[in-house]
């Protein structure tokens, strides 16, 4: 199966992209910490706050930033809620937020403690900013059959190499290996689809309200315009 452009190739053709998908955050997130790109913010006191990204949990969604150089500048951004981060990075400009910074300790070096961001903004240099409407997210419903069994689950999030993951709100009798055929994938702004999953793992997890849910980790195998659907509720052109 062809796969969909590459991130790359994709916001050179868009100019501008806003990344709902945490797949695609982490593997952003993740390069800057490789590559040690600097990340910036203006404070509200109008100081310049300049660091590194120096390491990224996706599971945890934490990311921790060096401190500094100015100490009045960690200052200022520790008491802030949160904190909108700019990088230069590949021919690349991004911006994200860093929620809750808090100090903390990364190794052995001091180090500010943020959550990760949900979404990115990314735009090529010669892209001009301008008011671009936001799509709000819709509920992605996915219909799930093995034999006489048929369960509901949500997608939470696509990634451009196909991969995905679902959240169901209850035990499912699902493991790694299985491949479920006709999965009826049900957004409200688009005709419903169907696709094969192999699933690649399951987990239990807890929603931010407390309940108990299984966690999904599949790969989706559909046409190239099917998935290329798909992805564009993660990956969104903003024109």
């Amino acid at each position: 199966m062809p796969t969909p452009l590459d991130f790359t190739t994709r916001l050179a053709k868009a100019g501008q992209l806003l990344v709902r998908s945490g797949l695609e955050i982490d593997r952003i997130l993740s390069a800057l910490v490789k590559e040690g790109a600097s990340v910036s913010a203006t404070l509200p006191s109008k100081q310049l706050f300049v660091s590194k990204l120096v390491s990224v949990n996706p599971v945890e969604q934490r990311m921790y930033l060096s401190y500094s150089e100015l100490g009045a500048s960690n200052q200022a951004l520790l008491a802030e809620k949160s904190v909108v981060l700019k990088c230069n990075h590949n021919g690349a400009r991004y911006a994200f937020s860093g929620g809750s910074p808090r100090a903390a300790v990364h190794g052995k070096a001091p180090a500010i403690q943020c959550t990760t961001p949900i979404q990115v903004v990314a735009r090529t240099p010669r892209f001009t900013p301008r008011p671009a409407r936001v799509p709000v997210q819709a509920p992605i419903e996915c219909n799930l059959r093995m034999g006489v069994l048929a369960f509901d689950a949500r997608l939470v999030d696509v990634s451009l190499d196909g991969r995905g993951f679902m959240v169901h709100d209850d035990a499912i009798p699902l493991c790694a290996g299985t491949r479920i055929t006709a999965a009826r994938i049900r957004h409200p702004q688009a005709e419903p689809i169907e696709v094969d999953l192999e699933i690649a793992h399951v987990s239990p997890v807890r929603l931010p309200d407390g309940k108990r849910a299984t966690r999904i980790g599949c790969r989706i195998l559909t046409s190239p315009g099917q998935l290329e659907e798909l992805i564009r509720l993660f990956v969104i052109d903003l024109l």
